[in-house]
């Protein structure tokens, strides 16, 4: 595993790359999260792709512009674009979930000729986005007293951990070790300063004014035109729309409708069962066969490193 940092518009995207050989894979990330997300599924697929995950501009280790940068999905896809000629790629598989979904079917749109294949994972599309949890965080960006944010965000860790357990049917798949990791990008924790939340002094966290800044500014662009007058009839990568069966964030239904929508390219829908909002961190076995199998369905045993023989379903 090899992780770093490129330069991307004059901004620094922080990226991890695993696995040597096969087709390369680009691993989009959704919300409230990082490239961390992926890792189950990365480690699982990266002995046959050359795996890339990154953190979204505004997310996770990379920089968080609060001035003059729009947080579109539009400007994300030409990030991941210039990043791909970073890399040294013309063509990638582009893989996301949650907003990385989104961002996903946004990029296989704008760059057909550059997307070998498109997977998009309970992506936000259409108008069923986005969710209120998000419409919350989004309002605080409209707080100009720094003072008065922070004190508007002070349970935001708490919200964090608490949003993250209805987002996976099976909330103990999300140790108190996995959600300090989500959290982490967000509270700086100096314990050495002591206090005691039960005596309502948490003085020793606390929040990183940049990285929820630049969460709520995100959270606050949030258009859901930005789906509805995406012209799903440019994507011509063959594409797989994945949902979890028990997503309650997002209707799982939707995916028929986006079968249906993108005309001019094969579409494999695949449904997880017994898996929430985030198939991968609950089942990443099987989301990692799926990938698999849709790799070498389309592109045959030539775009993995070794053969896949099958064995990582969690049955």
């Amino acid at each position: 595993m090899k992780e770093g940092y490129t330069v991307v518009k004059g901004h620094r995207l922080f990226h991890v790359q695993e696995g040597g050989g096969g087709m390369p894979i680009l691993l989009v990330h959704g919300t409230p999260s990082a490239s961390f997300r992926w890792r189950p599924v990365q480690q699982l697929i990266s002995p046959y792709l050359k795996t890339h995950a990154f953190d979204l501009i505004g997310m996770g280790k990379s920089d968080k512009p609060l001035k003059n940068w729009d947080y579109t999905f539009v400007n994300d896809a030409h990030m991941m674009a210039e990043l791909m000629d970073q890399l040294g790629y013309e063509k990638m598989v582009i893989c996301g979930d949650d907003w990385g979904g989104g961002i996903a079917l946004v990029f296989a749109s704008l760059y057909p000729k550059r997307t070998e294949l498109c997977i998009s994972i309970d992506p936000v599309c259409y108008d069923i986005w986005p969710v209120p949890e998000i419409e919350a965080v989004g309002r605080a960006h409209f707080i100009e007293s720094d003072e008065e944010f922070l004190a508007a965000m002070r349970d935001f860790p708490s919200k964090i951990a608490q949003t993250l357990r209805t987002m996976i049917s099976k909330p103990w798949k999300l140790t108190a070790l996995d959600q300090r990791e989500y959290i982490e990008p967000y509270v700086t924790t100096d314990y050495a300063k002591g206090g005691s939340q039960i005596n309502g002094d948490a003085g020793y966290a606390q929040l990183k004014l940049e990285a929820v800044r630049a969460l709520c500014k995100r959270a606050a662009s949030m258009d859901p035109n930005w789906m509805l007058n995406l012209d799903l009839s440019r994507i011509v990568a063959p594409t797989m729309i994945v949902w979890g069966s028990r997503d309650i964030f997002l209707d799982a239904r939707t995916r028929f409708r986006l079968k249906n929508d993108i005309v001019n390219a094969p579409v494999r829908v695949q449904l997880v069962e017994d898996a929430g909002h985030l198939p991968g961190v609950e089942r990443p076995e099987f989301v990692a066969e799926s990938i698999l199998d849709f790799v070498t369905e389309h592109l045959g045993l030539k775009a993995i490193a070794k053969p896949y023989l099958g064995g990582l379903v969690d049955e």
